[in-house]
């Protein structure tokens, strides 16, 4: 049994880098599940206090980073928050509707929040096209973010099983 709990875990744990660049995968559930696994496999009085809430943390700085990110990027352009709302409906389409894998979401966020700021009422040209550039600044600022936290999880997991 302990080899499926270590399975399950790493798989989680690759779902959750998958995540962070594909949002249509929700990185921060599926990194809890792999330390859920891996707390199965060594026991979750194995892991002490500290362990368990700097991964909260991680966890909830993972969330904040999804949305401040694109919310930052497209706000601080002039964006409204419908083209906010668009480049999260762009990156989750993208990747269904466009057949260039990691393009698909460059070009989804970027349409998204486009065609949100049209249906809030934009029409100034220019201004969309700044507005789609500071989505695709928000999702990269994003996906860096949580590669930076995701690793300094593996960190942690890593000291916690050496000591």
């Amino acid at each position: 049994m302990d080899i499926v709990w270590i399975v399950l875990s790493v798989v989680c744990f690759a779902l959750a880098i998958i995540g962070v660049v594909y949002p249509i995968i929700p990185s921060a559930p599926a990194y809890i599940l792999s330390l859920v696994f891996l707390a199965l496999y060594t026991g979750f009085d194995y892991f002490g206090w500290f362990f368990y809430t700097a991964q909260g943390i991680l966890v909830v700085l993972m969330l904040v980073i999804d949305f401040l990110t694109s919310y930052y990027g497209i706000t601080k352009i002039g964006g409204s928050k419908a083209a906010v709302w668009g480049s999260v409906v762009g990156l989750l389409l993208g990747p269904l509707l466009i057949p260039l894998p990691l393009f698909n979401l460059l070009i989804g966020a970027f349409i998204g929040a486009i065609v949100g700021e049209l249906i809030a009422g934009g029409r100034n040209l220019k201004k969309l096209s700044q507005i789609g550039l500071g989505s695709l600044l928000g999702f990269i600022g994003g996906v860096i973010g949580k590669f930076v936290l995701i690793f300094v999880g593996m960190i942690l997991v890593a000291a916690a099983l050496i000591w």
